[in-house]
């Protein structure tokens, strides 16, 4: 009766560990699993896509916040070892090993990686925005109409002011396209963005373009050019030289915007509106791809971004090839393309960095001024993470790409805001 009793002490002992280090484990295998070989959702439901997705892209951009599973998982084996619960101390040392790597590799080849580039990171600034998303809804007191669509749709852009005098030389503008998979979004949905080009000098006009089911294949990036005809044609009243508009788009922005500079006076994709070909100065792409019948068949592109290209171009590759060549900057590539900057992580499982590599070829055949940066350790929609690491390094390579060629003052050293 005594060992007995004995057995049950030591099991009341160890019992609540072995249950600690097995969350522990529910919370760091799937993680890990999603990190070291990515998968892809292709069911109903949210969970599978959260889990797939957003959970892997939060890990990469804050890395360091694993060290608190590391924490508690070293905590979880002490006790668990003075308890006795081998099993527990045993799972506890696995979990605080895996969480350490991967919370230190990623941010320590991002480290690295700034500290090639000439980029300071800034920890605090890493801290203090862990908890904010940079994304936001359209903004209706920023609002104006620049045209009407054939089918009579009113377009909007929300106008983002400087708050620069109204004297002096004239600013230059931005024309910032969201991104969303070609199938959603909104305009100023990073506001972010927005609010730090204002710091550096830009007047800057977010767009809203129609999207399918309605917008027919050319509706999107028409609408674009059309928005850069308007803010042409309106420059003065924004005191913007109309010899200095850049655009800048993230994901399927990124895509469009490209599109939209590199296909000017292309008759075949033309402006939703009456609007003049613009000769844009400079291009930001932010992980947008180049080539979308590659981004379609490419075994590794997730289901929903085929869904949503199919949606765009009515329909796949194969039925229609000369939709997705004329939709693909990468066939307007020429002498005359803008300078552009493209940024991509090279563990980007929406958008393949090959995109960016297929685009960088085409610029330097053609002699085209560019800049390519595969940001390591980084998935897709890192510009969502104002704090991250790589959004850091991006937002020093764009200011200094602007300044080069679009006419804005890069910020001081260190400043990251």
């Amino acid at each position: 009766m005594h060992k007995t009793a004995s057995l049950g002490t030591r099991r009341a002992r160890t019992w609540p560990w072995t249950l600690l280090a097995c969350a522990l484990v529910a919370i760091t295998a799937p993680l890990a699993l999603c990190l070291l070989i990515p998968w892809h959702w292709g069911g109903p439901g949210r969970t599978g896509a959260v889990l797939s997705y957003l959970v892997p892209m939060l890990a990469l951009s804050f890395p360091l916040h694993l060290l608190l599973v590391t924490a508690a998982a070293v905590v979880s084996w002490y006790a668990a070892l003075r308890a006795g619960a081998r099993l527990a101390a045993a799972l506890s040392a696995v979990v605080a090993i895996l969480t350490a790597a991967m919370g230190l590799v990623p941010a320590i080849a991002t480290w690295q990686q700034a500290r090639a580039l000439g980029v300071p990171l800034s920890l605090r600034d890493y801290l203090a925005n862990a908890r904010h998303v940079n994304k936001g809804p359209a903004q209706p007191a920023r609002s104006v109409v620049y045209g009407t669509a054939a089918d009579g749709t009113r377009l909007v852009l929300d106008v983002w002011r400087s708050g620069r005098p109204g004297d002096g030389p004239l600013r230059p503008a931005i024309v910032q396209v969201h991104g969303g998979g070609w199938v959603r979004g909104n305009r100023s949905m990073t506001p972010d963005w927005n609010r730090w080009l204002n710091g550096l000098g830009y007047e800057v006009f977010d767009v809203e373009y129609r999207m399918p089911p309605n917008a027919r294949w050319q509706d999107e990036v028409g609408d674009v050019k059309c928005a850069l005809g308007w803010v042409a044609a309106h420059a003065a009243d924004y005191h913007v030289d109309p010899a200095r508009i850049s655009i800048m788009g993230s994901s399927a922005g990124g895509n469009l915007a490209a599109l939209a500079a590199y296909s000017a006076g292309d008759a075949r994709l033309p402006p939703s509106c009456a609007a003049r070909p613009v000769a844009v100065r400079s291009v930001v792409n932010l992980f947008g791809p180049a080539d979308l019948a590659r981004l379609h068949d490419a075994p590794a592109t997730p289901p929903h971004i085929r869904a949503a290209l199919r949606a765009y171009a009515g329909g796949t590759p194969a039925a229609q090839p000369q939709r997705y060549r004329l939709l693909s900057p990468l066939s307007h590539v020429g002498a005359q393309t803008p300078p552009t900057i493209t940024l991509i992580g090279l563990s980007d499982r929406v958008i393949a960095s090959e995109q960016a590599g297929l685009l960088d070829d085409a610029l330097a055949r053609h002699g085209v001024p560019h800049e390519t940066c595969l940001l390591r350790a980084t998935d897709h929609a890192f510009a969502h993470h104002w704090g991250g690491f790589a959004t850091q390094i991006a937002r020093a390579r764009i200011a200094a790409f602007l300044e080069r060629y679009a006419g804005a003052a890069a910020p001081a050293a260190g400043d990251n805001h």
